[in-house]
């Protein structure tokens, strides 16, 4: 995929998700903007997905005091930052990737104008970053089942822009991944109420 090729409802950031912490989201709730001190502001994708190869982007603005890009298996109300618990996996722009409050070195440090691609492949459990076009390495494999959602935490004054495959991406998806939109997740498992009498 290389964005903006399919007709459909894409996935935006989640205005109706509150969490504790302050988020102003604009631009078709796909600008993401916190000033919040001492804790992460949280914003998940408006779709969740179980199987499949997914692929967004984020274009970083400001990172202030820290910012985390990843994916966490339904996010709860307030889940303090991407990586904080077991169900959550992120990468922060100092080049450390997170998973269940504990650390280790991951990739290259990002900062302001760069482009965080997340590359999600439930078939295989793995979660990629890639940095400008460049894979950073496998950060997780052994990916549990579940609903994961995309999403951004930010603390200080800490800005990105996502975009979910609606426009074209700054850098080509790798191959087999798709952009997060209704048009891609398949038929859906319920039938029509006109074709049940030939399902019957």
């Amino acid at each position: 995929s290389v964005g903006g090729e399919v007709r459909g409802n894409y996935a935006t950031l989640n205005p109706l998700q509150v969490d504790a912490y302050a988020a102003t989201l604009s631009n078709g709730n796909l600008d993401y903007s916190t000033t919040v001190s001492g804790n992460y502001a949280d914003r998940f994708s408006t779709i969740g997905v179980s199987s499949g190869k997914w692929y967004a982007e984020a274009t970083v603005g400001a990172i202030g005091n820290g910012i985390f890009f990843g994916v966490a298996i339904d996010p709860p109300y307030s889940l303090n930052y991407i990586g904080a618990t077991s169900t959550s996996w992120g990468y922060l722009n100092n080049a450390t990737k997170y998973n269940n409050g504990g650390s280790s070195a991951y990739g290259a440090s990002f900062t302001a104008n760069d482009v965080i691609g997340i590359a999600l492949d439930l078939d295989a459990g793995t979660l990629v970053f890639y940095k400008n076009g460049s894979s950073q390495g496998t950060a997780y494999s052994s990916l549990p089942a579940g609903a994961y959602f995309i999403g951004i935490s930010g603390t200080g004054t800490a800005s990105s822009t996502f975009n979910f495959g609606q426009r074209a991406f700054a850098y080509t998806a790798p191959s087999g991944f798709k952009a997060l939109c209704d048009t891609n997740l398949g038929a859906p498992l319920t039938a029509k109420p006109n074709t049940l009498f030939d399902i019957i």
